[in-house]
């Protein structure tokens, strides 16, 4: 449970950096329908390559030395969004004059954390592999 709710905490961080974004020029009732669905968007593309690491390793059940890899792999998915959008929000400063920048990183980060999800998952794979390989010769030369 904890998991989900951090990837829920990832998703409203990458839409409110939209939301500050555009406030930067503007106030709240100058808000409007393009910026709501570009947050919206925004959110659930920075938490859709955490969700589906963390879905991919809630079915795997392969440990190694006594850790799911997967489960590792999608925590450091998800932790990595997470001290990126934390940055992004919290410690970066926001300069009246920063065009674009920002958008940057609402389009980078999510193709970023899904290429680290797929090498960490292809990593995954080839570790549980390699694993039932050794494992499955060891058998084949006991008979």
């Amino acid at each position: 449970m904890p998991r989900i709710i951090l990837i829920a905490v990832l998703l409203v961080m990458a839409g409110v950096n939209v939301v500050l974004d555009f406030l930067r020029h503007a106030a709240f009732s100058d808000i409007h329908m393009n910026v709501a669905v570009s947050a919206l968007l925004a959110g659930f593309a920075t938490a859709f390559p955490p969700g589906a690491a963390f879905l991919i390793s809630a079915k795997t059940r392969f440990k190694l030395a006594g850790i799911n890899i997967y489960r590792a792999s999608s925590d450091f998915v998800l932790g990595v969004g997470l001290l990126a959008w934390f940055y992004l929000l919290f410690i970066r400063e926001r300069p009246e004059y920063y065009e674009g920048a920002s958008h940057m990183y609402v389009a980078t980060w999510p193709v970023l954390l899904g290429v680290i999800a797929i090498v960490l998952y292809i990593g995954c794979l080839l570790v549980q592999c390699t694993h039932w390989a050794i494992k499955h010769n060891r058998v084949a030369e006991g008979l």
